[in-house]
């Protein structure tokens, strides 16, 4: 590899180490098309997933036990049923369609908080819910790589405190990774010299983890969930241009 590729991965794990430990991974969907600007898109997606696991580890170290168990069981089963449906789908289904519907729902929910905040979306605050966008995550995550924006919706939907909003999902997205990861080996998808590489960049991905974490304990709990609703309408206007 040469220095701009090497340097591009590095900024990418520092990019994901913030926004594992900060933003609950809101950042990741633009760490793909980045790697991508250096990288074969199979390379691209196949360093990704261990680069998400050392992110995965380092918040769940950093927010240990600050999750909400309540919320998450109901999160665990959803998950399984979105993957198993997203492997039974993904002939038939087309990535360009999923990724605008994604999109379009990232874009309303967040106009709908930052432009109507006193309408509350009520069908989302149950466990019914929390099944519903678990199991839309699952799909995403394993058909276009982007599990992140349905689990903000409902966090962002039901009001958590930053440090459980993180929590929550770093333990969430931790358990699907390693359901991935194991999958992925299984199957011979992914080289041991890709996680070698990985975990090359790990000490910049604790430097990434100890920024985000100083920015989630620092930030007020409304101010953060505004952010989380101006970084949802970005990475809908995102994925719908690319």
């Amino acid at each position: 590899m040469d220095v701009t590729t090497l340097a591009l991965i590095a900024f990418v794990v520092v990019l994901i180490g913030i926004s594992k430990s900060a933003f609950a991974g809101a950042l990741g969907v633009f760490a793909v098309p980045l790697l991508m600007l250096k990288l074969p898109a199979s390379q691209a997606i196949a360093l990704m997933l261990p680069l998400l696991i050392i992110g995965d580890i380092l918040s769940v170290k950093s927010f240990w036990r600050k999750w909400d168990n309540r919320l998450l069981l109901p999160l665990i089963p959803g998950a399984i049923m979105g993957v198993i449906v997203a492997y039974l789908i993904i002939d038939v289904i087309n990535p360009h369609y999923l990724r605008l519907i994604i999109a379009t729902i990232c874009i309303v929910f967040a106009l709908k908080n930052i432009l109507f905040k006193q309408t509350r979306l009520t069908f989302l605050s149950n466990k019914v819910g929390a099944v519903i966008m678990s199991m839309f995550s699952g799909i995403t995550s394993s058909l276009v790589h982007a599990g992140g924006p349905p689990i903000i919706i409902y966090f962002t939907a039901i009001g958590l405190s930053p440090s459980k909003f993180v929590a929550t999902a770093a333990i969430f997205f931790a358990m699907m990774n390693m359901l991935k990861l194991i999958a992925a080996i299984s199957f011979g998808l992914l080289p041991s010299a890709t996680i070698l590489t990985a975990l090359l960049f790990f000490p910049l991905a604790i430097i990434g983890n100890c920024v985000g974490v100083k920015i989630n304990t620092t930030i007020d709990k409304q101010v953060f969930l505004k952010l989380m609703n101006y970084l949802l309408l970005l990475l809908g206007c995102w994925l719908l241009i690319r």
